[in-house]
């Protein structure tokens, strides 16, 4: 089994307009943003991407509410809902910076 190093905090520590602040993950979310988002998904439940990570339109706002209950962030539903309906990309590439600060890619 592996071990998450755990950081005491409760907000992101990337900010939602950081997007430029991780190449890689700035250009996936910009030309493969499903892609990043089911990947997101499936590191956020340590668990390999599969088909149907693709399928489900609402993934990215419960993607975004397991991260903030993993880590133990302040809740804000409303915040999340609005952050992924008008700024997906943002948000998407903010969940990614996040998991993979906190080592918990496991590709």
């Amino acid at each position: 089994m592996r071990t998450i190093p755990i950081k005491v905090a409760n907000a992101f520590n990337s900010s939602i307009l950081g997007c430029f602040s991780d190449t890689k993950i700035c250009c996936l979310g910009i030309f493969c943003l499903p892609y990043l988002s089911s990947r997101n998904k499936a590191d956020v439940d340590e668990r390999d991407c599969t088909i149907c990570d693709f399928l489900c339109c609402p993934r990215e706002y419960f993607t975004r509410l397991q991260i903030r209950t993993k880590y133990g962030f302040e809740q804000n539903t409303v915040s999340d809902c609005i952050t992924t309906s008008i700024c997906l990309p943002c948000s998407t590439c903010q969940d990614a910076r996040e998991l993979e600060e906190r080592d918990t890619i496991i590709r």
